[in-house]
């Protein structure tokens, strides 16, 4: 029992690694759901046409079985390129080598008839699939193609492109049904992106949400989490300094009860705005919480960090406001903090707020340090 459990979970892991070979993180989602689908109808196709060309060949229909044996290496190969191929575009290459062969083994079934003059049955196997590889527009491009070929070998006068004979009734409702279901696939496949589309946005807004602050269009704690994880990394793996700066916005109970809330939003929107502008490309800020704000700085030891918020604290001192017609000039407190790396974040954070309580304490408008409340 054991034995037949470690076998089924042997064959589980393979499928999935065929299936999902050629799916990267770099892709989005829709990429790499049609890779699975490229490795799965390569897998099926392969195995199809292999049994099909191996039993033509021994039924005495030798160039029938030698366009399905190649048929059969064409989709090995594009699961090959899936599996091993290290190209970049790989992901679209496959499926373009895919509907190629595809294409050229329904037209020599066409041409050919296949068993019985069975062959252009299979042709209804091309649209969903192009539809589906291809996206819409291309799809409908290389159904065009495959029909204006197909017209041309069926009803040139005296069949002298065919080595099957169809009637004429075959051949017209043959078109007619391929592209009503070319017509159909196409319908699905474009209902299908829409929706795709409008899921992704609406993912997309909601992610954003989760992560942005919706006043001020600054990350939230939540959002700066990532940063601060990325950027502590990058510090231990380069042995770089990283500081933190804590900043609340002084008396700003008062902006709210002299103005309104309206008025603290237009005033958290300023301030937002002008910490945006101050900082370098390479910082975070974040809105912290209420009238809190977090910077984070990469590359900065502590004292820098003192001299980058006390040029933030005088480009706000510096630029009023206007709210309900009254120029009002805001101030902040800062607490500044490097990250020391054998330390914990949390501790940056509780060594910045102390500091940012001393400022207040000191009379507001100020830049303080940890290590000055140990001087």
């Amino acid at each position: 029992m054991k034995q037949a459990d470690n076998l089924l979970s042997f064959l589980k892991r393979l499928f999935n690694s065929l299936v999902t070979s050629g799916c990267r993180r770099s892709h989005d989602e829709d990429t790499n759901r049609k890779i699975v689908v490229i490795n799965l109808f390569a897998i099926v196709g392969m195995s199809i046409t292999l049994i099909l060309g191996i039993r033509a060949l021994f039924a005495g229909q030798t160039i029938l079985g030698i366009v399905l044996l190649t048929s059969s290496a064409m989709f090995g190969l594009c699961k090959a390129i899936l599996l091993h191929s290290r190209l970049k575009n790989s992901h679209v290459i496959t499926p373009v080598l895919l509907v190629f062969s595809l294409l050229l083994l329904m037209l020599y079934l066409v041409i050919f008839g296949g068993v019985a003059n069975t062959g252009p049955l299979w042709i209804f196997v091309l649209p969903p699939v192009a539809m589906f590889f291809a996206g819409v527009f291309y799809g409908v491009l290389t159904i065009g193609i495959f029909i204006t070929l197909c017209a041309i070998i069926l009803f040139t006068p005296g069949d002298i492109l065919l080595l099957a004979s169809y009637p004429y009734e075959f051949k017209v409702r043959l078109l007619l049904s391929f592209a009503t279901v070319t017509f159909l696939s196409a319908f699905y496949e474009h209902s299908r992106q829409t929706s795709f589309i409008i899921i992704r946005d609406i993912s997309e807004k909601f992610e954003r949400q989760a992560l942005y602050d919706a006043l001020t269009n600054l990350p939230n704690r939540r959002g700066i989490q990532k940063f601060i994880d990325h950027e502590i990394n990058r510090a231990r793996r380069q042995q770089e300094d990283l500081t933190l700066v804590l900043c609340d916005i002084d008396r700003f109970k008062q902006v709210n009860d002299n103005f309104g809330h309206d008025g603290g939003d237009i005033a958290l929107k300023h301030v937002a705005g002008l910490f945006k502008e101050a900082i370098r490309e390479q910082d975070g800020v974040a809105r912290w919480g209420g009238e809190e704000f977090l910077f984070v700085l990469p590359t900065t030891n502590e004292s820098n960090g003192v001299v980058l918020a006390e040029k933030i604290r005088e480009t706000l001192q510096s630029t009023p406001v206007q709210i309900n017609n009254t120029s009002l000039t805001i101030t902040a407190s800062f607490g500044v903090a490097q990250i020391h790396l054998e330390n914990s974040l949390n501790n940056a954070l509780s060594l910045a707020d102390k500091a940012l309580y001393r400022a207040k304490e000191k009379g507001r408008n100020k830049v303080l340090s940890a290590s000055s409340l140990t001087s």
